[in-house]
């Protein structure tokens, strides 16, 4: 890890028995619109230590927070971030999802982070393979300057990688932040994230699940890494998580989690281990309710990952990948 970048995600060690610490998925992202100020806010109030986020630049330069690279699923607007603008257009819709908020800018999101009483609030940025990684971060970067120039975010930001292309991009416009490889495969992980590129790894948790996965928590752990699991909304995942020694759950469901995690708090890992002592966690029947979907995912995913191969191979990259 370069000596540089700020250690942010050691964090996890400071909770009562080495318990994981909750990071709201997009926010409380279950009760309220994705990745809103809303939903963010609501996740702080509901006990979570870090905040979970998407960008996408618009075709005016702005930087806006949502998951897809679409507008139609989670808005009253249509078409591709990249082929609308912020002013007169993205600015003036609301979510789908009630109540019926604007589409947050990532200066908004900023702005959030530094109010009083956030100071130690966290927010890992999950940066889509379908981004330029020169052009996304130069602007993130002078994006902090130009607004918040009295204000280190190196301390409250996690850059999540998919695709070691954005390694380079990452050293140049952002030196100080920590970062992690955001992933569903253990292959692309141990192959192109080796541990002296990032400061962590997150992981799908049914993946991680597995005894290979079990086995690279142990790993890289052990290599002084730090493991987030993704997205647990279910009380056994996150017991299990848990007992795996997991460092950071994503959840949809902070209000769920945070109770997951005050039981532990107040009777205590022994206690609560034999409260449940009866409880089953079986990894294949798990993957075989999901298998389907989760197949689909991962092919998905594998096909985006060779597709951004090529794409950003094309682009001025000081290394080729």
């Amino acid at each position: 890890m370069a000596s540089s970048r700020q250690q942010i995600l050691s964090f996890a060690t400071s909770r009562l028995n080495r318990l994981p610490l909750s990071v709201g998925h997009r926010g409380a992202s279950e009760q309220w619109p994705e990745n809103s100020i809303l939903s963010m806010g609501q996740a702080v109030k509901d006990g979570a230590d870090g905040l979970e986020g998407d960008l996408h630049l618009t075709s005016d330069g702005e930087i806006i927070v949502m998951h897809d690279p679409s507008l139609d699923r989670t808005t009253d607007g249509t078409g591709l971030i990249k082929d609308r603008p912020w002013k007169g257009y993205i600015d003036g819709l609301r979510s789908k999802k009630e109540p019926h908020v604007p589409v947050p800018r990532c200066r908004d999101v900023l702005a959030f982070l530094a109010q009083e009483g956030n100071e130690k609030v966290w927010w890992n940025i999950d940066i889509k393979m379908n981004n330029s990684p020169a052009l996304l971060f130069s602007k993130f970067a002078k994006l902090i300057k130009d607004h918040f120039p009295d204000r280190d975010f190196s301390s409250q930001i996690v850059l999540g990688l998919w695709h070691p292309k954005f390694l380079p991009a990452a050293d140049r416009y952002l030196p100080n932040f920590s970062r992690i490889h955001i992933g569903f495969s253990l292959e692309i992980a141990r192959e192109h994230f080796p541990p002296q590129t990032v400061d962590g790894y997150s992981i799908n948790f049914m993946v991680l699940s597995t005894v290979e996965g079990r086995l690279f928590v142990k790993e890289m752990q052990a290599a002084g890494k730090q493991i987030l699991a993704w997205t647990v909304n279910d009380t056994i995942e996150a017991r299990e998580c848990i007992r795996m020694g997991i460092d950071y759950v994503l959840t949809d469901r902070t209000k769920v989690l945070g109770k997951v995690l005050h039981e532990y708090e107040t009777l205590g890992k022994e206690a609560v281990d034999k409260k449940y002592e009866d409880e089953v966690f079986n990894t294949w029947s798990r993957w075989g309710r999901y298998a389907f979907w989760r197949t689909l995912i991962w092919m998905f995913l594998t096909i985006k990952f060779r597709q951004a191969t090529e794409q950003l191979n094309k682009e001025d990259c000081p290394c080729r990948f």
